[in-house]
């Protein structure tokens, strides 16, 4: 309401000021060019005539100037808001144009319309930054997809192998060893069902974390034999070493076990039979848990980097490892990766030991 009041006032400041100037100017230039038919009482009728006459003249090509003076920042307006419709959402390009260099305010007559176009700016700033989030939300859950996608191959390994192995006509296998089979085809179809029902988890821009108090120990320890039992490992050396016995963690269990058993899949799958994997578990004087994974295969280039999507050997690393560098992120720690060629692979998760998930 002050905006309109404002530019009521202005207008007809403006128009009064104006009809007295113009007056003030024929009278003025009438009086000069033909002094004498102001005096002369039979040119009296012509005089005013032709006084409203030029005053009437003036009054419409000043009134053609207003227009486009007030127009003209009208037209920037339409201009900037057929951009936000377009989902353009910055400023045109010729907004510095209308702004003072010395004091950075708006020009006349582009500061008539001052608050208007200091809503445009916030209009424009909150177009941008719910963009923004959008953008990320959507690149968040395409990440997330991806990443179970990816995840499903691991249990439906595990079943094809173990099915293989119980219809293969050439094995006997006694009946304990069947129950075994079938003992994790069933555990890896419940972890197909988890899988699938993370699909319809809500991701806005971070990663679910459902956090609880675990041993770490008792985590790695499952994940490692996890994935040395698998028909796929066979052949490859798994040992295990933690100082202390126990360590207490914060962490979503299910995410971190899924960042661990991709870091050893890929320490599998990436290198030959033979291949010795380490897992060392420690507590670090700065307070943080750190978990190794090293084995003694065939390497890649890379050394000593803070991995991540774009310098991880996709050759070598896959997608596993991307995922992992997420979800060990999600929890507030870092994972760093060491390797030359022909010379193994260091992996190294840092986790606060107190770290509070929200």
């Amino acid at each position: 309401m002050k905006f309109v009041l404002r530019i009521a006032i202005q207008l007809l400041a403006a128009f009064f000021l104006l009809f007295v100037c113009i007056q003030a100017v024929v009278i003025v230039a009438v009086r000069i060019f033909w002094p004498k038919i102001a005096t002369d009482e039979g040119s009296l009728g012509i005089y005013q005539i032709t006084v409203l006459a030029l005053c009437a003249i003036l009054f419409l090509l000043t009134l053609l100037l207003i227009g486009w003076y007030l127009g003209k920042p009208v037209y920037f307006i339409i201009v900037w808001i057929k951009r936000l419709a377009r989902g353009q959402y910055d400023s045109p390009i010729s907004f510095d144009e209308i702004c003072s260099r010395k004091s950075g305010t708006l020009k006349l007559p582009y500061a008539v319309y001052k608050e208007l176009f200091e809503h445009l700016q916030m209009l424009e700033s909150t177009l941008q930054r719910n963009d923004k989030e959008k953008q990320e939300s959507e690149q968040a859950k395409q990440e997330w997809i991806r990443g179970i996608s990816h995840d499903l191959k691991t249990p439906l390994t595990y079943i094809s192998g173990y099915s293989t192995m119980l219809i293969h006509s050439e094995y006997r296998w006694s009946e304990a060893e069947q129950r075994e089979f079938l003992s994790v085809i069933q555990q890896k179809a419940a972890h197909l069902q988890e899988l699938v029902q993370d699909l319809n988890e809500t991701i806005q821009g971070q990663i679910p974390l459902k956090a609880e108090e675990v041993d770490i120990v008792e985590l790695v320890r499952r994940t490692v034999a996890d994935v040395s039992s698998a028909p796929w490992a066979t052949g490859y050396q798994f040992m295990m070493d933690t100082e202390p016995d126990r360590i207490p963690e914060l962490c979503d269990p299910k995410l971190l076990m899924r960042a661990i058993r991709n870091l050893l899949v890929n320490a599998v799958v990436h290198n030959p039979k033979g291949t010795e994997i380490a897992v060392r578990i420690s507590c670090l004087n700065n307070g943080m848990t750190e978990i190794q994974i090293e084995d003694n295969g065939i390497g890649f280039s890379e050394t000593s980097v803070q991995v991540n999507a774009a310098t991880a050997s996709a050759a070598h690393s896959g997608l596993g490892l991307s995922i992992a560098k997420q979800l060990i992120e999600a929890h507030g720690g870092y994972l760093i990766v060491t390797s030359n060629p022909n010379e193994g692979t260091s992996l190294s998760i840092k986790l606060l030991s107190a770290q509070k998930l929200g």
